[in-house]
């Protein structure tokens, strides 16, 4: 409520000050000439024309207030019409009021209906002008705190889904590693040693960075690396990532979020018993891409999918730019926008 301009303190005080010289211009004109205004104008008649618009507009802003406490429970469009109808007659009232006491007063004689018509008009005007801007100025500011309501919620929404990926163990890619280190301890106990190396390495990251909100490029690479190795020893070596990004990238990720797209895909996509399946990570057009060829399951693991989705919810939270899948060509191209952190702390979309 206070933020509506009607109570505004500087309004309140140059609004009608400036609005009361043009007032009592405008009288001057209407019967004179522009060469007559210095022979005829007057200090006093300009004062009065001043308190008038004090008068006026405090009236206005009073009626306002008490009707909008009272016409609570009427619709909005109603109240409107009911408050510029009284808004008005206060107004004028309060107009007449004035002049008559100016005039017999001041003035030594009664006035003239032409003079109080040549008021009625001018305030008449005020009044309904001050009403339109109120209804427009309360109008906007309704629909901005349904907006910033919203974008609280959406926002809300997001840091969650922030803290639920930061938080997320993965434990169906956990018990699936143990599983390999526990087969490959009756074949090879060195391979189940470098497997168990690779996993707590892969969740040593995610625990060192689950407080963070975003962790340079290289660090990810290095989790993405020991997470294709640990895939590896379960696909037999056919899965392959290659990196073109120039070693001199500066750039940020969310923690996890390459390691959740690359799980993504490896788990919805059908593997060629002989042939090598080729990750290729690069950068262009301001985004970091990963794109693989298209060979998807016939059944979608419906986990992976949900954490894939809680990324690109996660990257509107320090990104206007989008987050992108696109398939074509029987390519899929997953397109993280490129974060870089300058110098004062601050986050930019590159």
């Amino acid at each position: 409520m206070k933020k509506l301009f009607i109570h505004n303190t500087v309004f309140r005080i140059c609004a009608p000050m400036l609005y009361g010289v043009l007032v009592y211009l405008l009288i001057l004109l209407v019967n004179n000439t522009l060469n007559d205004l210095l022979k005829i104008y007057s200090n006093k008649e300009l004062y009065v024309c001043l308190a008038l618009s004090y008068l006026s507009f405090e009236s206005l802003r009073a009626t306002i207030i008490l009707l909008a406490n009272l016409l609570t429970r009427i619709h909005r469009k109603y109240r409107a019409v009911i408050q510029t109808l009284a808004s008005l007659c206060v107004s004028l009232f309060i107009v007449y009021l004035g002049v008559f006491c100016y005039f017999k007063y001041v003035e030594g004689y009664s006035v003239g209906w032409y003079e109080l018509r040549l008021f009625f008009v001018i305030f008449g005007f005020t009044a309904v002008l001050y009403n339109i801007l109120y209804s427009s100025n309360e109008y906007l500011l309704r629909e901005n705190t349904v907006q910033l309501n919203l974008e609280a919620k959406l926002r809300e929404k997001v840091e969650a889904d922030f803290a639920t990926f930061k938080n997320d163990i993965n434990p169906e890619f956990l018990y699936e590693s143990l599983e390999s280190i526990l087969q490959s301890l009756y074949i090879d106990v060195s391979d189940a040693e470098d497997q168990v190396d690779l996993l707590a390495s892969i969740y040593r990251y995610q625990l060192m960075h689950r407080d963070k909100e975003l962790v340079g490029l290289a660090e990810e690479l290095n989790a993405l690396n020991s997470l294709i190795s640990l895939f590896n020893y379960r696909a037999n070596g056919r899965i392959q990532l290659s990196s073109k990004l120039d070693s001199f990238f500066d750039a940020h990720v969310v923690p996890g979020s390459l390691l959740i797209a690359v799980d993504t895909i490896i788990r919805n996509t059908l593997l060629a018993r002989d042939g090598i399946f080729n990750i290729t990570l690069y950068e262009e057009d301001g985004y970091i891409v990963l794109q693989h060829r298209l060979n998807d399951k016939l059944i979608l693991h419906e986990e992976s999918l949900l954490a894939f989705a809680r990324i690109q919810r996660v990257y509107s939270f320090f990104s206007d730019v989008p987050f992108v899948q696109v398939k074509a060509y029987g390519e899929n191209y997953i397109k993280f926008p490129t974060i870089t952190i300058l110098e004062n702390a601050s986050v930019r979309q590159m």
